[in-house]
């Protein structure tokens, strides 16, 4: 598609929808000045290093290797890719400025913009963006959730120097929506032996140094290749630091003793009386859904698996009923956001009104299943990661829920390399987590939900045929409100099978310091996107 074809889009009424939908989850702010809006006059300075608050940190510098989350972890900022996205989450031109599918959608061609450069001065050509694919597709390098992006790439040609052609296993009308930044981001190819201690991605930040859970410092990288409406190169930043605090006191304390100047998020209980309270001295920046919470069971081996346990779905039935969706809802997120009954929620495009709910939180019910399965006094391990305390407290409430029901139950609270690791050695029973949104609901379904995605076999091990069959048949689905259909009755099938419990819509709430000025995440909470966040942010002095 041509770069007027993608502004248009092939359903006008998506901006719009999104737009309206980000207005109504900012309405519960409604009167408070400090809201921040995208109506307020920019008078644009080149200069300044804003500081920046974060609830996680990368745990390595290779972008291949490691996940790179790109809501709260700083490194997001050195990251670019062949595709982009704007404030409402549309995919745009990137690196490829135009791309199209074949017929058949099995082959996708894409034009690269001339003249782009990575970090170290290396020109962005075909090659290098093959040799970058191929890299994330090896299973020995690419990150399994980056890994799960590419799943259905056969091979990568090159028909000119700037023209790469992507050809597919199975055909996807949804495949360009892999490509964006977030997984998919392109590091130079002459400086991958200097990838673990001196990255050259070819985002707008470029790296300067690191110190995991400390520092990560960026300086703005002159030759990125975006420029605003009247031509200026961005970012107008000179850079950011990152300064990553996961404890959300912490994190709100260093913006109001002016040690950052922007906050990623903060606590759920801390959020009506900042805003209350401090509104007029801050910029409030409310996000309807940056994820969505969930419950996940392993069905890979042990009490909830069919491979071991012939009650397994009847073991996994009893802890849904045992889950109150309502108590997470109050104790956990203080009443802010929504229970989730499938992945998107209804600020979202791809709603689906019509999905057949989880078992309804019943105690007895849940004590009687339990009594009756097999294995329903085995000793069960709960896990969270420690970066976010929404997964943390949904874990401690999930795991005192299971204990009133009767189940043998310890929980444990671990950091993100203990967590990858006990998913690979499937050394849980219940995980409480998260996953992000995702612009189009293949990059969720046919990564997490698909039996045949890396990332479903490493985790739960679920597997459907009737959902499998949903979803790749969603894939080559053309028309929008079908799509939604399907996806809803893979989510109503997932409510019944419980390989996973959906919870709670995640929603965060950034502030930031009014020296900041040009600033405003994107709908889902990124802070850097095409001609918005803190690439066309400034600090005034």
């Amino acid at each position: 598609m041509t770069d007027e074809a993608n502004k248009k889009g092939p359903e006008r009424t998506r901006r719009e929808f999104l737009t309206a939908t980000t207005a109504l989850a900012g309405a519960a702010l409604a009167g408070l000045p400090g809201v921040a809006g995208a109506e307020r006059k920019r008078n644009p300075k080149r200069g300044g290093t804003v500081r920046f608050g974060t609830r996680d940190d990368s745990v390595g510098l290779d972008t291949h290797r490691n996940f790179i989350y790109f809501v709260s972890q700083p490194m997001a900022g050195t990251t670019g890719g062949l595709l982009d996205f704007d404030a409402g989450m549309e995919i745009v031109p990137a690196i490829a400025t135009e791309w199209e599918p074949s017929k058949d959608l099995t082959t996708w061609t894409f034009k690269l913009r001339r003249g782009a450069e990575f970090h170290n001065g290396e020109s962005i050509d075909a090659n290098a963006v093959k040799w970058n694919l191929e890299r994330i597709l090896d299973p020995k390098i690419g990150h399994s959730f980056n890994r799960s992006a590419l799943t259905d790439v056969e091979r990568v040609t090159v028909d000119d120097k700037f023209i790469v052609q992507v050809h597919l296993k199975e055909p996807s009308a949804a495949f360009d929506s892999n490509l964006v930044y977030y997984p998919i981001n392109l590091i130079s190819p002459g400086a991958v032996d200097k990838a673990d201690t001196e990255p050259a991605g070819c985002g707008p930040f470029k790296f300067k140094s690191w110190k995991r859970f400390d520092i990560c410092e960026l300086v703005r990288f002159e030759n990125f290749w975006e420029t605003d409406a009247e031509g200026n190169t961005l970012p107008y930043l000179d850079g950011m630091v990152g300064r990553p605090k996961k404890e959300d006191r912490v994190r709100l304390t260093a913006l109001r003793a002016n040690e950052v100047d922007l906050i990623d998020n903060m606590a759920y209980a801390d959020a009506p009386s900042f805003i209350k309270d401090h509104s007029k001295v801050y910029d409030i920046y409310p996000v309807p859904q940056v994820g969505t919470a969930m419950i996940t069971f392993n069905l890979r081996s042990g009490p909830f698996s069919e491979k071991d346990n012939p009650d397994a779905h009847m073991l996994r039935t009893a802890a849904a009923h045992a889950i109150d969706h309502e108590g997470i809802h109050e104790a956990v997120f203080n009443k802010q956001g929504k229970i989730a009954k499938g992945f998107y929620s209804e600020s979202s495009p791809w709603y689906g009104k019509d999905i057949k709910p989880w078992p309804a939180f019943d105690p007895d019910k849940a004590k009687a299943l339990r009594k009756k399965a097999k294995d329903g006094d085995a000793k069960l391990l709960i896990i969270a990661n420690d970066s976010f305390p929404y997964m943390q407290q949904s874990g401690e409430l999930v795991h005192a829920m299971l204990k009133d029901a009767g189940f043998n139950v310890v929980f444990e609270i671990h950091p993100t390399p203990v967590i990858q690791d006990k998913y690979n050695k499937a050394a849980f029973d219940i995980d409480s987590t998260a996953n992000s949104y995702r612009i189009d609901p293949d990059g969720w379904y046919s990564r997490n939900i698909l039996s045949s995605a890396p990332e479903t076999k490493r985790r739960i091990g679920y597997v459907n045929e009737k959902v499998d069959q949903l979803i790749v048949a969603a894939r080559v689905e053309r028309d929008k409100n079908k799509r939604r259909q399907m996806y809803a009755d893979v989510d109503s099938l997932v409510n019944q099978d419980l390989p996973l419990l959906y919870t709670h819509y995640v929603s965060i709430i950034q502030a930031g310091s009014k020296k900041l000025k040009g600033y405003k995440p994107a709908f889902t909470g990124p802070f850097q996107y095409a001609a918005g966040g803190l690439r066309t942010a400034w600090l005034e002095s």
